[in-house]
């Protein structure tokens, strides 16, 4: 664990002097691997769950806060609220905008013919919706997914006027090309979880991915960094709440899980294996 944390602080230094400058943080990302990699025959383990986490993009997209492009964002578009508990885009509605995320969180999910809910990702402030939308000069698109109010919502609508002028300041185009391509490699890791993983599989990897090594009280248990109904968990993996349950209780039995106080925690020996 001792390389888990080194890791970790070494990369949010870097992250911290050069917050401005992308290229010049991955590079020395980049390096620092190569070093680390190298240092001792008891580190790719470890290391590759390091990466692994790197790669991986959980259902929450944590917030991006971005003061300069806040304010150009709130400059040219213009500002509504929604209310918690609200679905406010529903498949076949006419998008006609971009639209930010001031505050609040957003969830978008799919239902199939049975009704089972599939979440495909949770939105937060600094994200963007429908960001590809004036990109092939279209002016609108048809919604495929249902997106709700997670909490109150402050949104900004980019019309196309506000968006060409909006792509030509260099921190607007990186907020929306990072925001595509980490909606596409989430999208590409489910797609290859539900292809490549049983369920059980799925679960393990999403409750690993959402330990919290810092916040273990005895370094024994880690908890989880968000906690999830069991209906929410199967509607994020792809499955039904029956199985969940079912399958918690198997992985307690394995000793690959605890449940205490209704609250998952992982034993800390599966998460660096």
């Amino acid at each position: 664990m001792l390389h888990f944390f080194l890791f970790y602080s070494i990369k949010l230094y870097f992250l911290t002097i050069f917050r401005h400058n992308d290229k010049l943080f991955h590079n020395c990302m980049m390096y620092f691997t190569f070093i680390f990699l190298s240092w001792s025959p008891g580190i790719p383990r470890i290391l590759r769950r390091c990466l692994a986490l790197e790669r991986e993009y959980c259902v929450n997209f944590e917030p991006y806060i971005n003061d300069e492009l806040s304010e150009l964002v709130k400059t040219y578009g213009y500002r509504i609220e929604v209310p918690a508990n609200t679905y406010y885009i529903k498949p076949g509605q006419k998008l006609t905008e971009i639209t930010y995320i001031a505050s609040g969180s957003t969830s978008h999910s799919m239902f199939g013919l049975t009704g089972q809910e599939k979440i495909s990702y949770i939105l937060s402030a600094g994200w963007f919706l429908t960001e590809s939308l004036f990109a092939n000069k279209k002016m609108f698109s048809i919604a495929e997914r249902y997106t709700s109010a997670l909490t109150d919502l402050v949104l900004y609508k980019i019309d196309a006027n506000a968006y060409d002028i909006l792509i030509e300041k260099k921190v607007f185009r990186d907020a929306i090309i990072r925001s595509l391509s980490n909606k596409r490699a989430f999208l590409q890791r489910e797609l290859e979880s539900v292809t490549l993983e049983c369920v059980k599989e799925r679960l393990k990897n999403f409750f690993v991915l959402l330990s919290d090594p810092a916040s273990s009280k005895d370094r024994t248990w880690y908890p989880l960094s968000h906690y999830y109904t069991h209906q929410e968990i199967a509607s994020i993996i792809g499955t039904n709440r029956v199985t969940v349950s079912r399958l918690i209780s198997e992985l307690a039995r394995e000793d690959f899980l605890r449940v205490i106080n209704k609250r998952v925690e992982l034993n800390s020996i599966h998460i660096t294996d």
